[in-house]
C-alpha cells in the first residue's frame, strides 16, 4: 500500500473553561466556550441557525500509543474490565480527537458560549459542524452498558441530560420523572439499566412522556412502551413489576411491586 499523505492539523480556535486538569473534569462536562481565531470567523456566518454543535477537538494531552483501557465507570480493573479504545470514548486513542455534541447558549464575536464541553482549558479546537436534527438523530440506536454512574448524582445528573435532549427544556414534570428513573435504576439495578425496558405511562402527561422516552428509548412500534389513564409509572422486568403512582399528594418514590 501506498504511504499515506502527510496529515496537517492546524487549531481554528481553543476551548475556554475553568476545568484544568482531568481529574477535575465532571462526567459529562462542564460550561465552557470557544473562542474562535480571528483568521477563522468567515466560517462562523450564519452559525446563529443551529442550535447544537459538534466541537472536534485535539486531545494534546492524551497518550497515543494505547489501544485498550478500563473505562471510567467500570469496577473491574482486571483484563475482564478492558475495552479497546474504538468501542469507548477515552482520550486515549492513536489520533487523539475528541468529540462533542453541546448547546450553543450563547455567540459574541469569535466566542461561542457552550452549555458543557469535556475538553479542558486551552484544549486546540480542530473543527466545529453544526449538529442535523434530520441526520444525526438516532433514536433506534443501542449500546451495551460499559460501566456504572459513581453515584446517585451522576445517575441523575445523566438521566436529567437524557430527558432533556428529548424533551427540549426542564420542567417540574421532567424532573418528576427522572426522580423516578433515578429511584428505580439505583434500588433495583445498582444504578445499571436493565437489559430491556418495558414501561407504562400516563397518557395525559406528555411532558413525563416525553422525559420517560429520553431516558429510556422505549417506543410504542418497538412495543416497550405503552399509555394508561392511570397517574402512574409502571415499569416491567423478569416477571415484576413496580408501579409508580404520580396522584398528587403521594410520593412516587415508594413504589408497588408485583
Amino acid at each position: 500500500m501506498p504511504e499515506p499523505a502527510d496529515l496537517l492539523l492546524r487549531p481554528i480556535g481553543y476551548v475556554r473553561s475553568a476545568v484544568r486538569e482531568r481529574k477535575s473534569m465532571p462526567p459529562l462536562g462542564a460550561a465552557a466556550s470557544v473562542e474562535v481565531l480571528p483568521e477563522f470567523a468567515g466560517g462562523l456566518l450564519r452559525i446563529e441557525k443551529h442550535s447544537h454543535l459538534w466541537v472536534l477537538a485535539w486531545l494534546d494531552q492524551a497518550q497515543r500509543e494505547i489501544l485498550e483501557v478500563t473505562p471510567r465507570g467500570v469496577a473491574d480493573r482486571s483484563p475482564a474490565g478492558l475495552h479497546g479504545v474504538f468501542a469507548v470514548r477515552s482520550p486515549a486513542r492513536p489520533n487523539p480527537i475528541g468529540l462533542t455534541l453541546t448547546r450553543i447558549v450563547a455567540i459574541a464575536g469569535l466566542r461561542i458560549d457552550c452549555e458543557r464541553l469535556d475538553f479542558l482549558d486551552g484544549t486546540p479546537v480542530i473543527d466545529l459542524k453544526p449538529y442535523f436534527v434530520t441526520r444525526d438523530a438516532a433514536m433506534a440506536a443501542n449500546n451495551a452498558p460499559i460501566g456504572r454512574p459513581r453515584d446517585r448524582e451522576a445517575l441523575r445528573e445523566s438521566l436529567t441530560l437524557q430527558a432533556v435532549n428529548f424533551h427540549g427544556e426542564r420542567c417540574s414534570e421532567l424532573a418528576l420523572a427522572v426522580r423516578v428513573v433515578e429511584h428505580f435504576r439505583a434500588t433495583q439495578f445498582e444504578m445499571g439499566e436493565p437489559d430491556g425496558w418495558d414501561v407504562t405511562v400516563p397518557l395525559g402527561r406528555p411532558c413525563v412522556v416525553d422525559a420517560i422516552i429520553g431516558m429510556t428509548r422505549a417506543t410504542p412500534g418497538r412495543d416497550t412502551l405503552a399509555f394508561a389513564g392511570a397517574e402512574e409509572i409502571v415499569f416491567r422486568h423478569a416477571g415484576q413489576e413496580w408501579t409508580y403512582s404520580l396522584d398528587e399528594g403521594e410520593e412516587p418514590l415508594t413504589p408497588r411491586r408485583t
